[in-house]
């Protein structure tokens, strides 16, 4: 029997970022729904009316088993007018009609595909996502000025992934007034069910606001500031605060148990193992003592309590010296409180490898350097210059709470999550310290075990 060779995830996104893009970019821009984009002296100019002078991909994304995504940064001109678009190009199944479809011939991509089947690319111009049909409300200065009374709001997608979500920061003037995200329906009903959950509880989280559309979820802005702000430039006060995310954990309340039980990134272990081998088949054999040292360490036996599942400094507000909101409650259900604790030491024992782009070569003398040149020889990236000393912190009191191996090996889990979801557009480095500081989570949960 012939085996037909699956084309790694990576090698389309490449073809898609670089010798394909232009044809994509022209398609998405040129096919696109024909609202008015420009009105200049009368004239109203639609996206195929304007010629595209120029484009940078945005960001890469990639599913395996369901597929790649590609975003551009487009200009768009006629004579003196410009316009910057957000285009799409994504191999994700969608259904027919959905979006407009290309058929990208494998042979073009590497010799190797020659006489494979056709590969359906489909491409849009944000925000008519085909999966996410309530982004074109979201994003619209009309629809958002009569929905909260506001004159002239700023719209701001600070989260896209095609398909899947988009979170829209509302702003009037230079305040944050709201966040809109926009998810699947029955995704977005689960949030709202969670919301309706936490309602009444002491778990501080940024007020909702009632909406009548499916696939929306509207909070009112958070108070505070990210941690990851304090990690940034108070290292030394952040690395006290553990015994507030504590607090903050206790504060879910027993009702969350009867929430859905959500997929953990621990669980997911395995397709994120693929993801790596699948990008770089040099580190199969590294992944598969990953996968196994994981498996020997958890502790599957542990009561399941009501935990955030996505904890991470990123989803944390404070104000000078308190955690005042937590964000991002998508994942909040049934689990473990080392997962969380793994969640949050894995992204922040990740910060050093962040922005490839912007890396700065780090002085020998730097506190933790020794420790980090084993995952980023002499680079780091330049906002987080003692996030170590938090990590070291945060670590030897989530020690002191829950059984040390099983959490690390549940750390080591997330980092692999981690690995798997790091951009290729500046290289492989970042991945592969990712995946590096993974291996590390794993080898202190051999060593304590």
């Amino acid at each position: 029997m012939t085996t037909v060779p699956e084309i790694p995830h990576r090698t389309v996104i490449e073809y898609m970022a670089g010798p394909g893009a232009s044809a994509l970019v022209h398609a998405a821009c040129h096919t696109s729904a024909p609202a008015p984009l420009l009105s200049r002296q009368g004239y109203q100019y639609r996206l195929a009316d304007l010629a595209v002078a120029s484009w940078t991909v945005g960001a890469t994304h990639a599913r395996p088993g369901a597929g790649v995504s590609v975003t551009y940064r487009v200009r768009l001109m006629r004579g003196h007018d410009t316009v910057s678009v957000q285009a799409v190009a994504s191999t994700e199944r969608l259904p027919r009609g959905a979006a407009t479809a290309l058929r990208l011939d494998p042979g073009t991509i590497d010799n190797r595909f020659q006489g494979l089947p056709p590969i359906p690319v489909y491409v849009w111009v944000f925000p008519a996502d085909p999966l996410l049909p309530q982004l074109s409300w979201a994003y619209s200065t009309e629809t958002i000025s009569n929905y909260f009374g506001i004159a002239s709001p700023t719209l701001t997608p600070v989260v896209y992934r095609p398909t899947r979500r988009a979170m829209i920061r509302v702003k009037e003037g230079s305040t944050i007034y709201a966040w809109i995200k926009v998810l699947p329906a029955d995704k977005a009903a689960e949030l709202q069910r969670i919301l309706a959950t936490l309602e009444g509880s002491n778990f501080p989280i940024a007020p909702p606001v009632p909406v009548v559309l499916p696939g929306l979820v509207i909070q009112r802005h958070g108070k505070g500031r990210p941690l990851s702000n304090v990690i940034s430039k108070e290292p030394h006060h952040a690395a006290r605060m553990f015994g507030q995310i504590s607090q903050i954990l206790d504060a879910l309340p027993d009702s969350v148990l009867a929430l859905p039980r959500q997929r953990s990134w621990t669980d997911r272990r395995v397709h994120y193992a693929e993801s790596i081998a699948s990008t770089l088949p040099d580190l199969q054999p590294a992944t598969i003592r990953l996968l196994r040292i994981i498996d020997t360490y958890l502790d599957e036996s542990l009561p399941l309590v009501p935990t955030h599942g996505d904890l991470f400094e990123a989803n944390l507000l404070t104000d000078a010296r308190n955690i005042t909101t937590v964000l991002d409650l998508d994942s909040i259900g049934p689990g473990r409180r080392a997962d969380d604790y793994a969640c949050l030491l894995a992204h922040i024992s990740v910060l050093p490898f962040l922005a490839p782009r912007r890396w700065i070569t780090a002085e020998p003398t730097e506190p933790w350097r020794h420790r980090l040149n084993q995952f980023l020889a002499g680079k780091r990236c330049p906002s987080y210059p003692e996030s170590e000393t938090v990590l070291e912190a945060w670590r030897i009191q989530a020690e002191r709470e829950v059984n040390p191996a099983d959490l690390y090996a549940r750390t080591a889990a997330v980092t692999l999550s981690l690995a798997a979801s790091a951009s290729l557009m500046w290289g492989e480095s970042e991945m592969r310290a990712r995946f590096a500081r993974a291996m590390w989570w794993a080898d202190l949960a051999d060593e304590i075990g």
